[in-house]
């Protein structure tokens, strides 16, 4: 019996990602402020998990419609989902890290590229140019992190 084995496909080498907009993004009701206490694993395991998704475009809504029906549809689910748009801290009484519910935002990128999923490749395949496709919103970051940021392309 033979073994098949498929090639790699060659990675795409340089990603260029224009960064359009950045800004915070806060539930679109009030929410109540209160601290969200952190389990033993959370305390330790304290790590960014970084996702990208794709999504074929559509031609009955324009890349600037969707961005901005994700960013109204992100203010909502901020409001059930309100320790999103809050910070960590450090509680000085227990000594353990929190979450403040304080409404300080989330974060909402809106980018662009000139290249295709096409001329990306098989997305199955590990490739460091991907990491251009995540924001830090390091230059929000006035009041601590935000917990969340969603990236749109247009």
């Amino acid at each position: 019996m033979e073994n098949q084995c498929q090639e790699t496909p060659p990675v795409l080498q340089e990603l260029e990602i224009t960064i359009q907009n950045s800004s915070l993004v806060f539930p679109d009701k009030e929410t109540e402020r209160k601290s969200i206490f952190l389990s033993n694993i959370d305390q330790v395991v304290n790590f960014n998990v970084e996702t990208v998704h794709f999504f074929a475009s559509n031609e009955d809504f324009p890349p600037q419609k969707v961005a901005e029906k994700v960013k109204n549809a992100f203010e909502k689910i901020l409001v059930p989902y309100d320790f999103l748009a809050g910070r960590m801290k450090f509680n000085t009484n227990t000594g353990r890290l929190e979450i403040d519910c304080n409404g300080a935002g989330a974060g909402f990128v809106v980018a662009s590229s000139e290249s295709t999923l096409d001329e990306i490749g098989d997305l199955v395949y590990p490739n460091p140019a991907f990491a251009k496709l995540v924001n830090s919103l390091q230059s929000l970051e006035k009041d601590g992190k935000p917990l969340c940021v969603i990236q749109v392309r247009v």
